[in-house]
């Protein structure tokens, strides 16, 4: 099988392949999208619809512009007030700092080194009326320059100035002590990430794109001088070559002029300049996937051209748009048309209010029916002056042409419009707060809460699709653009602290969380919640001790920016920050006292406890002596009762010894006894 030969692009065919893809996609000329987009700004501008005939009223109904800054002034109230809709998700529960100062970095870099807000507001606004909006991140690099002036320093002194990097002479000048005196020039690096918010028109896709992502062939179209361009780092002698050979069909692109209609003509957009650095040119920045050193293998490059001109190419990693589509259509691009579902509204609300208006008009102006010749001067009629005199010469020479009543049903096709305008755009009388019927004595504030939230459910869904498809990406790729850009430790102020942090350590992606409320009252039931939950662990005995002071710090933090307060640092101070009290000298010679008097008190109370123990050991000795005495003079009584006996018996014993010796005797008398 015979291999495919690839070959290498030179940069003619680059710049073929760009303007191929160019008058291809979409937006480039004039274009369905593109003609809708002018339709809907000439209704924003409440330019249509026109009257139809000179001598009508020219009221025109206000729908597309109020649903328009309406839900702009939702979407921007609720991403805006201070609260941090997005938040890094942290990878494990020793993530969970870096995570929060990643968060508080991008956060920095979003609001204060760019203005989000007013990026927000653009691409809201171009959202709602052209479709999508479209938000440009990138790295820009870039210097400032400043002149220093320096006075009385030593030849030590200016040379260590010197050696910082960007710092040069501009002029000094030395003294007769030696000194030096003068002016420094110093270029210090600033470049950033950047974040423009990209008008539709300069917004270029390939046809049937079904994402950002997916999309083969994404361009941005941009009016740049000679000088831009030198000054953007390109090569004068190249940029020359396109000064003669420039691409007009820019110049005079119909959506920039009808942006523009109210304010000035088409003049200002074909500005050749009077010299030529000041020349304008189109310059497009295409991204799509080329081959072009022809190794079979393709890349995602970008492409800078003006004209046939080829000013730069490099391989990227991303592309670096990122889009909102408020009603997005699955597998398309370009979603629906938020404020061109109401242009029909419009028209119909205006030309009923004019019929209103117009019949007002007829009925105090009516016109006459007057008979020939009965009028001594006509101009006394056409004359409408209060009070003015008309001679007739007749009673009836003039009378009122009869004037058809206006239809009722006139004001039930208005009120029925209204609805339909709330059921399309999502946006009822209720939310915006200008129905006076919602509130009576018999409706409760909960009941009129939840009225209000349902009807922001359509809000709701394109506050999500913002927060999911927009802000997430764009949170996501300011991250990774200061990761691969920023390779220098510094030291920034972070919710009130400076921190020193060093992107170039930080991991390449992070999750992002998406958190926010919008609704009638939602950051207050928030705040509510988190204040009554405060108020339970501080209260209860039992989570006392699992409620630390980092948890409080935590909590009250959260509590403070669901109220709306961004500086959080300045009302509380974390826990953890706070280096440990001093004892105050009173203080400490009183708990000194209190040691001591501790310490006396528990040396009597353990001679007290002595004593008793000592007086316990004395009585149970003092008993078993009287144990032992009582025993004694119990055996001594014993002995004595014994030798009683013994001495009784013995006693006896001898009594009867002796009778029986007695008896003897007698016996013996007896027989001696002559008598006997």
């Amino acid at each position: 099988m015979k291999s495919i030969e690839h070959k290498s692009l030179d940069d003619e065919q680059i710049v073929s392949i760009v303007d191929t893809n160019l008058h291809r996609s979409i937006g480039y000329s004039d274009s369905e999208v593109s003609r809708e987009r002018q339709r809907v700004m000439k209704f924003y501008a409440a330019e249509l619809p026109r009257p139809a005939h000179d001598g009508n009223s020219r009221y025109v109904s206000q729908d597309v512009f109020e649903a328009v800054e309406s839900m702009k002034a939702s979407l921007l109230e609720t991403f805006s007030t201070g609260n941090k809709t997005m938040k890094f998700a942290p990878q494990n529960a020793d993530d969970v700092e870096m995570a929060n100062v990643c968060t508080e970095y991008t956060d920095y870099v979003l609001h204060r080194q760019n203005s989000l807000f007013t990026t927000m507001a653009s691409v809201i606004h171009d959202a709602l009326i052209a479709r999508v909006g479209i938000a440009k991140v990138y790295w820009s690099n870039q210097e400032e320059t400043t002149i220093q002036y320096v006075e009385g320093l030593t030849e030590e002194e200016l040379d260590a100035l010197l050696a910082e990097d960007g710092v040069e002479i501009e002029e000094v000048s030395q003294d007769d002590f030696g000194l030096y005196t003068g002016d420094l020039r110093v270029t210090r690096d600033t470049s950033q990430v950047k974040i423009e918010a990209v008008a539709p028109e300069e917004f270029l896709i390939s046809p049937q794109s079904k994402s950002l992502e997916s999309a083969p062939f994404i361009a941005h179209r941009t009016k740049k001088s000679i000088s831009d361009l030198i000054d953007m780092g390109f090569d004068e002698d190249v940029v020359a070559k396109i000064a003669d050979n420039e691409d007009t069909d820019f110049d005079h692109d119909p959506e920039i002029l009808t942006r523009f209609n109210d304010v000035g003509s088409d003049s200002a957009f074909n500005y050749k300049g009077s010299q030529r650095l000041t020349r304008e040119v189109t310059v497009v920045e295409a991204y799509l996937e080329l081959d072009c050193l022809g190794t079979g293998e393709v890349d995602l490059y970008r492409v800078v051209k003006a004209s046939n001109v080829l000013l730069e190419k490099e391989i990227v990693r991303r592309k670096p748009f990122c889009a909102f589509v408020p009603l997005p259509i699955p597998h398309s691009f370009y979603g629906n048309n938020f404020a061109a579902k109401l242009l029909d509204i419009q028209s119909a609300r205006t030309v009923l209010t004019r019929s209103i208006l117009d019949h007002a008009v007829i009925s105090n102006n009516p016109r006459y029916m007057v008979m020939k010749g009965a009028l001594t001067n006509p101009k006394e009629l056409i004359d409408s002056r209060v009070g003015g005199i008309v001679n007739i010469s007749r009673p009836d020479a003039v009378t009122n042409m009869p004037q058809p009543p206006l239809n009722p049903f006139v004001f039930q096709t208005i009120k029925m419009l209204d609805e339909n305008r709330e059921d399309t755009s999502g946006i009822s009388r209720l939310s915006m707060g200008t129905n006076k019927d919602a509130v009576s004595k018999q409706n409760s504030a909960a009941m009129v809460e939840n009225l209000a939230t349902m009807s922001q459910q359509r809000q709701k869904i394109i506050a999500r699709n913002f927060a999911n498809n927009f802000l997430s990406p764009l949170f996501s790729m300011t991250y990774q653009l200061v990761v691969e850009n920023e390779s220098e430790e510094k030291i920034v102020e972070l919710a009130g602290n400076y921190v020193s942090i060093d992107p170039a350590n930080w991991d390449d992606k992070r999750d992002v969380m998406v958190e926010f409320n919008l609704g009638y009252g939602d950051q207050e039931k928030l705040t509510q919640k988190l204040l009554s939950l405060h108020q339970l662990f501080s209260s209860d005995p039992a989570a006392q001790e699992m409620y630390t002071p980092e948890n409080k710090y935590k909590m009250l933090g959260n509590i403070l920016e669901a109220s709306g307060i961004k500086n959080v640092a300045d009302f509380l101070t974390d826990p953890a920050s706070i280096p440990a009290k001093e004892p105050d000298p009173a203080e400490q010679m009183q708990m000194q006292m209190a040691q001591k008097q501790l310490e006396l008190s528990e040396r009597q109370t353990a001679v007290a406890e002595l004593k008793v123990q000592f007086e316990a050991q004395m009585a149970q000795m003092k008993h078993e002596l009287d144990t032992l005495k009582a025993q004694q003079n119990f055996a001594i009584q014993s002995d004595n009762m014994d030798l009683k006996e013994t001495q009784f018996e013995h006693k006896e014993h001898v009594n009867l010894e002796e009778l029986e010796i007695a008896k003897s005797a007698d016996d013996v008398r007896a027989i001696a006894s002559p008598n006997g």
